[in-house]
């Protein structure tokens, strides 16, 4: 099956402008041909067109890093602070099957123009992440997008980072053995875990062969994983063509985790033991001096930047001016905590365009490289180039449709770069349709609205289900102000 697709404007990923008179041919899932509109009309005479001067046509986005939580936090009286007290307020959220969770979140990610996914795992049951697994990646492909699948892995520090013991022997009791007793920082063993791996690939061998997905090695952040187990993921990672992916300092108190264990920052210590290398990419990335920076971009290291989700926990700000003066390959992702809870990855564009580190006369931020980060730059975090990113000959046809209507109202003068637009003005409703392996996942229509209240029908029931055999009302208030008290006094 061949089609044309004719767009008033089209942009390829990778290019500092936008093209007029411009036509695609996607054959099966694939581009074959992009051309002049008459040129490819006359060729393929057969061929399906789908034609609108409404169109902007570009690179269907790239969700770099969320966690397929399908409902915020904030929805079970788990309100946005600090990473480190926020953590402890997780116990209130409901187990939602991840088919469900993931399902939902695939909707509205491929409504909001997204074509992949990176999934940074949060069990519901370590003994079932397989299943779960399995189940996310069935979610996302049902909804039609890409996904990159990371099963996690943690073997120390669990809750806190530092001082531990003594954080837990000033608890009073009895909340200083409850709280002990939740600690169980090494779930399975190195070798369990690449048998999990192994496990997973061989369960989704077929849509891995077909390009849906891949399997990802995942230690869960620096200070949650051991050199010993970080060492030994990466020669696993090198053997089986396979990447890592990792939150890595997402806070103040995450970096002053480094300093204290060794010395240095995280980065200057994982380039001392071999660890920082193109193989890796790190999520959130907020506490990076210059040094880093540099040995990053000379590592061919990836950074993902989680704009709304760092206002939301008060973590800090990416410095995205200086990560793209360096060449870095830098995607975003919006961590399952967009501005609004609504997961629109338009808007998100927008706020790390704008929430940049410098300020004043020199923080000006290219609009064009925001784009490249959610589109061809954000793509490089997949090993084996699920989706690239770029609209050319016999890439993928992963591509969205925006309309120049709605970006242009109440009014635009002639002549606007329509991509500076999207960027100031783009949302979710602004997205026409989106296409994922050559077939239309998405489009503002009655068939695909439905769809998405279905999606919504699915995990709501499901929650309901459970909140009826648990409300989830914890009081965490006691631990919340021990853990505050914690790490204030100890800056």
């Amino acid at each position: 099956m061949e089609s044309i697709f004719i767009p008033r404007y089209f942009w390829n990923g990778t290019n500092d402008e936008v093209c007029t008179n411009t036509a695609v041919l996607v054959r099966d899932n694939r581009i074959e041909q992009i051309d002049d509109p008459e040129k490819l009309r006359l060729g393929y005479p057969e061929a399906q067109v789908l034609e609108s001067n409404d169109w902007l046509m570009m690179p269907a986005f790239v969700d770099a890093h969320d966690h397929g939580r399908g409902m915020s936090p904030i929805s079970f009286r788990t309100p946005d602070r600090a990473l480190e007290m926020w953590l402890q307020d997780l116990n209130k959220l409901p187990a939602i099957p991840h088919y469900q969770a993931c399902y939902y979140d695939g909707m509205r990610l491929v409504s909001s123009g997204v074509g992949m996914v990176l999934h940074s795992h949060n069990p519901n049951s370590f003994a079932q992440i397989r299943e779960e697994m399995v189940a996310a990646e069935k979610g996302y492909k049902d909804a039609g997008i890409r996904s990159i699948l990371c099963p996690l892995y943690l073997d120390q520090n669990k809750r806190i980072y530092y001082d531990r013991d003594k954080f837990i022997s000033d608890l009073p009791e009895p909340l200083r053995t409850s709280f002990a007793a939740g600690i169980h920082d090494k779930i399975m063993s190195m070798d369990e875990y690449f048998q999990l791996v192994e496990g997973i690939c061989e369960d989704l061998a077929d849509d891995i062969k077909a390009g849906w997905t891949e399997v990802q090695l995942h230690p869960n952040g620096g200070q949650w994983c051991s050199d010993e187990a970080l060492l030994q993921m990466k020669e696993y990672a090198l053997e089986h063509g396979m990447y890592i992916h990792l939150h890595l300092l997402e806070t103040q108190y995450q970096a002053e985790y480094a300093k204290r264990t060794w010395g240095k920052s995280f980065i200057k210590h994982y380039k001392e033991i071999g660890f920082l290398g193109p193989w890796v990419s790190f999520a959130h990335a907020v506490w990076l001096d210059e040094e880093d920076l540099q040995l990053i971009a000379e590592s061919g290291a990836h950074l993902i930047t989680n704009p709304s989700s760092n206002l939301r926990l008060r973590s800090g700000i990416f410095n995205m001016q200086r990560a793209n003066e360096l060449g870095i390959d830098c995607g975003i992702g919006l961590d399952g905590c967009a501005f609004d809870d609504d997961q629109d990855y338009l808007r998100e564009i927008r706020v790390a365009w704008l929430n940049n580190l410098h300020n004043g006369v020199d923080g000006e931020v290219d609009y064009k490289d925001a784009l490249k980060m959610a589109t061809s730059r954000g793509a490089k975090i997949s090993a084996c180039g699920l989706s690239s990113g770029i609209l050319e000959p016999g890439a993928t046809a992963d591509f969205t449709m925006i309309s120049v209507d709605s970006i242009e109202k109440p009014y635009a003068d002639p002549g606007i770069d329509p991509l500076a637009l999207l960027v100031q003005r783009g949302t979710r409703q602004s997205v026409v349709m989106t296409c994922v392996n050559g077939k239309i996942a998405w489009q503002q229509n009655d068939e695909s609205r439905k769809k998405e209240k279905d999606a919504e029908i699915q995990i709501c029931t499901a929650i309901k289900e459970l909140r009826s055999k648990d409300d989830g009302k914890r009081d965490n208030s006691i631990i919340l102000q021990h853990v505050h008290d914690f790490y204030t006094k100890r800056k």
